[in-house]
């Protein structure tokens, strides 16, 4: 593999360049988004099938799966949960996860979708939604500060996408984007929903959502 990343070296250093610095975003963030600054030219050449190939080997000896959807716009490295389980999160992240898949499918369901199949809710919305959703499961609600921290944190695994702040209105918008049917998958979905619905689930941590590898090879890899 080293005389690989050698040779594209030799051949085309712009290149390599673009492929360190996306090895770089994705061992930082986990996923990279076309719509964030600099994250197009890294997913461009994530999109080469010579590139895509040499990056996911690179991934795999590290127990890790390479997943680049074009058509959403995104490309991230999801465990491989035979090689290295299930990695963690807290409860409260796992269910600020929830709450946006619940709302993105709400705005797919209503027919508002914004390219690379991304919904638009606002900060206030979506806190108003959590609000109900954990009164239900009879569990603390987060105040709005910490709320946003965890959205911050979503944001910054390119998962969502936090707008500018509307200082009249005290709000801001957040786009969330299509990959969080991938990362919160339908069997996830479903689990974290039985939890919730009896109320049986841990205070620390949970399993964090993975997508199925063998539902992978049936998408668009580009």
């Amino acid at each position: 593999m080293l005389s690989e990343f050698q040779t594209l070296e030799a051949r085309d250093p712009r290149r390599m360049h673009r492929v360190t610095q996306a090895i770089s975003q994705l061992l930082r963030h986990q996923f990279l988004h076309v719509q964030d600054r600099g994250s197009s030219a890294l997913l461009e050449v994530l999109l080469r099938p010579d590139v895509e190939r040499l990056v996911a080997d690179y991934f795999e000896v590290a127990g890790y799966r390479l997943v680049v959807r074009e058509s959403e716009g995104w490309a991230g490295i999801l465990p491989d949960t035979e090689q290295i389980g299930h990695p963690r999160m807290r409860i409260d992240e796992t269910l600020v996860l929830l709450l946006f898949r619940r709302l993105w499918e709400e705005g797919i369901q209503e027919g508002d979708v914004e390219r690379y199949g991304s919904v638009m809710v606002t900060l206030n919305a979506a806190y108003d939604a959590y609000q109900d959703m954990v009164a239900r499961a009879r569990r603390a609600t987060l105040g709005i500060n910490e709320f946003k921290a965890l959205v911050t944190a979503l944001d910054r695994r390119a998962i969502v996408h936090m707008g500018d702040i509307d200082e009249e209105l005290e709000d801001m918008p957040i786009t969330i984007r299509a990959l969080i049917a991938t990362v919160a998958g339908e069997e996830f979905m479903a689990h974290l929903e039985q939890l919730l619905a009896g109320g049986d689930y841990q205070e620390s941590e949970t399993e964090e959502p993975v997508i199925d590898l063998d539902d992978a090879d049936e998408e668009e890899v580009a």
